[in-house]
């Protein structure tokens, strides 16, 4: 009787084993098979006899669809020729408009953003839809005090609209030295 109890726990132990083992399998199987090394971008542009794609995009589009390497730093997916030479840290921008009137908001964002634009080419201007809200924020500063140099500049050239402008926490877009 003990050896035939022996043969059983060795048997239920010969199944477990084999479960774990099949289970690992799968799992390395399941894993290398959602290993994507393609993005839309390089689909397209490898499509074999079907005619030629020519794909022009905007940087931070590439820098959206970049990948994340072992050691942390973001690339490029390896067909993609354009890099991003930005990173976003914490930082300010200057709120110029915030309404939730939904028939005028957007146009008014809009109109605001393309003269401070016309002021200043080289200032970023975002115009934002956070429910019920449009926003228009402009500027990439690392720093409360060159978001409050431009403020002061912004609100002389603006002064119809400056008691709208603030200074706002945001994530912010800084060029990469």
């Amino acid at each position: 009787m003990l050896i035939f109890a022996a043969f059983l726990l060795n048997k239920n132990i010969m199944r477990k084993l084999l479960f774990v083992i099949s289970l690992l399998g799968m799992a390395v199987v399941m894993m290398q098979a959602q290993v994507a090394d393609t993005s839309i971008v390089q689909y397209l542009e490898r499509s074999v006899g079907a005619g030629k794609v020519k794909i022009i995009q905007d940087a931070r589009l590439s820098s959206r669809l970049a990948r994340a390497n072992a050691n942390g730093t973001v690339s490029a997916l390896p067909n993609n020729k354009i890099v991003s030479s930005y990173i976003t840290v914490s930082g300010y921008r200057i709120q110029v408009f915030s309404d939730n009137n939904q028939r005028k908001s957007k146009d008014e964002a809009n109109y605001k953003a393309q003269l401070i634009r016309n002021l200043d080419p080289t200032i970023e201007t975002y115009v934002s839809f956070t429910s019920p809200f449009w926003r228009l924020r402009v500027g990439d500063f690392r720093t409360y005090e060159e978001a409050n140099t431009k403020l002061r500049e912004l609100k002389q050239a603006f002064p119809s609209f400056a008691k709208e402008m603030r200074i706002v926490r945001e994530s912010v877009r800084v060029p990469q030295y």
